[in-house]
């Protein structure tokens, strides 16, 4: 892993506006795209993401149950959130999240029962027992009314982001761009896209939009490159807590 890992220079990030742009963490050779259709990905995916497809209706009465009695863990006072990937830039963005940088909630899993069970059943799903994937999440996103998410790229190219859009407000004022091509979300059909090109988000209606948002490993990496890279970043997060 160590041979094929690089850490982002200056220089890599100057290579084109509709290039990856990881802004920390880059793996040379794996196949890059913008988008990804389930049928690019190993056939031992495919069948689990269209049952997600096909169980978007159960998915969303799930996030409803759920959103009436838990707070959104989405907070703008999060150091975390002031920059990055992750920050909002304006409105409002909940999420309810069941994976967080590799660490699933139980809690969420036991009152979603349905969706962690499907999202279980994705090979590569970034969250693993005992060691936290560090680029990993899996949560429900809702980006209200009057919100907006500037351009902004991934710290790594090691993973794929998928949306499975449960909830989108009519016409065209709810969209994302991705390597400068509009990609709109259509309820129930996921969108597979490296979120190392540059994307950003918006809704410009008078409706919340509601997806599934969950992060895969890149296909391309064997599992000895995965474990080398929770160790490597487990390592260091120990390093900085000895200091």
């Amino acid at each position: 892993m160590a041979a094929r890992a690089t850490i982002v220079s200056s220089a890599i990030l100057t290579l084109g506006r509709h290039r990856q742009r990881p802004t920390l963490f880059y793996v040379p050779s794996l196949r890059a795209a913008p988008v990804w259709s389930v049928a690019d990905l190993p056939e031992p995916h495919r069948a689990p993401l269209y049952a997600l497809e096909a169980a978007a209706p159960e998915i969303l009465a799930e996030y409803d149950v759920l959103r009436a009695d838990v707070s959104s863990d989405y907070s703008t006072a999060d150091p975390t959130r002031q920059e990055g990937e992750h920050r909002l830039h304006e409105g409002e963005w909940s999420w309810h999240s069941y994976v967080k940088k590799g660490e699933r909630n139980a809690a969420w899993a036991a009152r979603c029962p349905t969706t962690a069970s499907l999202l279980e059943a994705v090979p590569g799903l970034m969250a693993h027992a005992g060691a936290a994937d560090p680029f990993g999440f899996a949560f429900f996103s809702t980006l209200h009314p009057g919100s907006t998410i500037e351009p902004h790229t991934a710290p790594c190219n090691l993973r794929l982001r998928c949306h499975l859009p449960l909830r989108v407000p009519p016409g065209d004022g709810c969209a994302m761009e991705l390597a400068g091509a509009r990609q709109p979300w259509a309820e129930g059909k996921l969108l597979v896209f490296d979120d190392c090109y540059e994307h950003a988000v918006w809704n410009r209606t008078a409706e919340p939009r509601v997806l599934l948002l969950f992060d895969l490993w890149h296909p391309d990496l064997a599992e000895s490159e995965r474990a080398a890279v929770r160790d490597m970043f487990a390592r260091a997060r120990a390093e900085r807590g000895a200091r």
